[in-house]
């Protein structure tokens, strides 16, 4: 039948397709076997479509959007912060990256106050250009914070004008030294409380310039003092400290202290650290915090500078390795995490390239956020590792506390970092990364499954700093258990992953 059916019109389209009545025909039965097809395949294309379907709830990540970056006149608080150092050496240019400032999402910036730069000529200073970065920064929405350094080389003494160049020691230089913290304290008392003394004294190059740690701790209480006569609220941050497990720098500070001053006077104490894993180092942070609250248990701890370079060959830390643009996003992104993980505020260090040119140091830094042109300081283009931080920022761009009872369990083969928060709303952040490698140029994802104790999700999310990509977790990889959830076969990478509630991210 069926071979006669197909006779029948072949010969019918062989004789005469064009008649009215061949084309009649012809259609009746090209209908007639059409719809047969289609019945035959209509079964198998339902259960796939079925199948899909229920794959897509139960097994996809779907994409909800990306992050919508918030800037910093829209966050109230937040421990994420940004560096915008060597200004006062002018190896950079505020006003070519200032437009990048707020919308970043950074709520302070790290600034160094330049005394060889606010003062030429013996007892005037110039606070003009100073002026202008506090003033903008803080329109912005982005608080500063200022270190008091570097020397002054009119004053016999006054120590050097850049990085482990030596202290102000002599009397001249050091009387000098006070009339000019005054003169910066009065000047912004009313924009800015918060004053870091010196960058790195312990750095071993001030040992060349005569510079130890009696220098320091000399040079501190006079500026404490000289700060407190006009600011007597003001915090006061010490140290900024590079060699973090120096005990003996630690110790020697305090008891000079001890001797000439208050170890109460210590506020906070900054911390550095530039290790190929953003992951390590803080064996050494503990040992810091351990020695300075013998002396004074109520001292804060941040991380005041850290940061990963783009390229190799970068002058400063870190310069022997091959890192990129895309390894340095997810060491900024790990090392930022690492840090406010463990209740410790955070400053990446920095949010422009800028170009050495003192005599121990020559050429690009390339630890900046943002790339430059290295004859005129404009920015070229901001770096993912300028995308990532921001959404970052967005993410942790509110009053969080840490899940001090926080527990989890991982099955998986590689070793993980894992820290939690909850909003004042109760709504949880945690984040997770593969740490135990330098972070790679490639992404190789792989599946975990984790145990969260001591968090209550609603509607959870999973989120990628790196790309923003905010995306569904799949129900049947989640599953509530016991004081806690557990997710299933959920990726991860050597770049931190959020697991958050869904309202707690701004799409766009």
């Amino acid at each position: 039948m069926q071979n006669n059916g197909k006779t029948k019109e072949a010969s019918i389209g062989w004789k005469n397709c064009n008649s009215p009545e061949n084309r009649s025909f012809n259609s009746q039965i090209t209908m007639k076997y059409q719809n047969r097809d289609i019945k035959r395949l209509i079964l198998p294309v339902l259960i796939l479509f079925i199948l899909v379907s229920w794959n897509s709830d139960e097994e996809v990540f779907k994409r909800l959007g990306k992050i919508k970056p918030k800037p910093a006149l829209e966050i109230e608080t937040s421990d994420l912060w940004i560096g915008g150092e060597v200004l006062d050496r002018d190896l950079c240019d505020y006003d070519a990256y200032k437009e990048y400032l707020g919308e970043l999402g950074a709520k302070k910036i790290r600034l160094q106050s330049g005394w060889a730069k606010t003062e030429k000529e013996k007892g005037v200073y110039d606070f003009t250009w100073l002026d202008h970065i506090v003033n903008d920064a803080i329109s912005r929405g982005v608080q500063p914070w200022i270190q008091l350094s570097y020397g002054n080389l009119i004053y016999e003494g006054g120590g050097g004008v850049s990085l482990s160049a030596g202290l102000p020691h002599s009397e001249e230089a050091l009387n000098a030294w006070v009339n000019y913290t005054k003169a910066i304290v009065e000047r912004y008392k009313d924009r800015v409380n918060e004053w870091e003394i010196w960058n790195e004294a312990d750095h071993k190059n001030n040992l060349e310039f005569g510079s130890d740690v009696n220098t320091y701790a000399r040079l501190f209480v006079k500026t404490v003092k000289a700060i407190k006569s006009i600011q007597p609220d003001a915090k006061i941050v010490a140290l900024s400290i590079a060699g973090v497990g120096n005990s003996e720098f630690v110790d020697g500070f305090f008891q000079y202290l001890q001797k000439h001053g208050d170890v109460n006077w210590v506020d906070v104490i900054t911390f550095h650290g530039y290790p190929r894993n953003p992951d390590h180092g803080f064996d050494a942070v503990n040992k810091l915090v351990a020695t300075s609250t013998k002396y004074n248990p109520n001292i804060e701890f941040w991380q005041g500078e850290t940061g990963c370079p783009s390229t190799f060959g970068s002058t400063g830390a870190l310069r022997g390795y091959h890192w990129t643009e895309h390894t340095q996003a997810k060491w900024d992104l790990r090392r930022a995490l690492a840090h406010i993980g463990r209740g410790y505020k955070f400053s990446l260090f920095l949010i422009s390239e800028f170009v050495y040119n003192d005599a121990q140091r020559k050429g690009l830094n390339s630890k900046g956020i943002l790339k430059i042109d290295e004859e005129d300081f404009s920015i070229e283009y901001a770096k993912p590792a300028y995308y990532a931080y921001q959404n970052l920022c967005s993410v942790f761009g509110r009053e969080l506390k840490l899940l001090n009872d926080f527990g989890f369990k991982a099955e998986t083969d590689s070793s993980l970092s894992v820290f939690g928060w909850k909003s004042i709303e109760g709504k949880p952040i945690v984040a997770y990364w593969k740490k135990n490698r330098i972070p790679t140029n490639e992404d190789t994802f792989f599946d975990i499954n984790i145990d969260i104790k001591s968090v209550e999700f609603n509607n959870p999310v999973l989120v990628d700093p790196i790309s923003g990509e905010v995306k569904s977790i799949p129900k049947g990889k989640i599953r509530k258990e016991n004081n806690g959830f557990v997710f299933e076969k959920i990726p991860a990478y050597d770049s931190p992953l959020l697991i958050t509630e869904k309202e707690l991210i701004e799409n766009k």
